[in-house]
């Protein structure tokens, strides 16, 4: 009886559409996953996005007007603001603030809503 001697053969990675290129307007960007470490202080994994041929993957962007306002940036935090009175958070929303959430916050759970305005 004769055995064969096999290399292992390296398992395909995964690949997978990159979303930040397709919503950019660039589909069927594929791109796999590496594990590069682990950072010590989190635990959290730290990935290395590569593309088919292995190259590390650069998302690609459109320079143009147009997709520029397809990702609008986000206002900054100018001021926070809780009340317990919803008449009152009412009248901040009509007057350009926004709602966050709501929490019970005080032992007779009286509702607190918290609004930001943005700059």
């Amino acid at each position: 009886m004769s055995t064969l001697q096999a290399e292992a053969s390296k398992p395909l990675k995964k690949m997978q559409e990159c979303n930040k290129c397709r919503n950019a307007g660039f589909p069927e960007q594929m791109i796999s996953f590496e594990k590069t470490g682990e950072d010590a202080y989190s635990g959290k994994v730290m990935w290395r996005l590569l593309d088919e041929d292995g190259q590390t993957h650069i998302h690609k962007i459109r320079p143009n007007a147009e997709n520029s306002n397809s990702f609008p940036k986000r206002k900054r935090i100018a001021d926070i603001s809780t009340v317990t009175d919803i008449e009152e958070a009412k009248k901040l929303i009509r007057s350009g603030w926004e709602y966050k959430t709501v929490f019970p916050a005080t032992l007779a759970n009286i509702p607190h809503y918290v609004l930001v305005k943005r700059e």
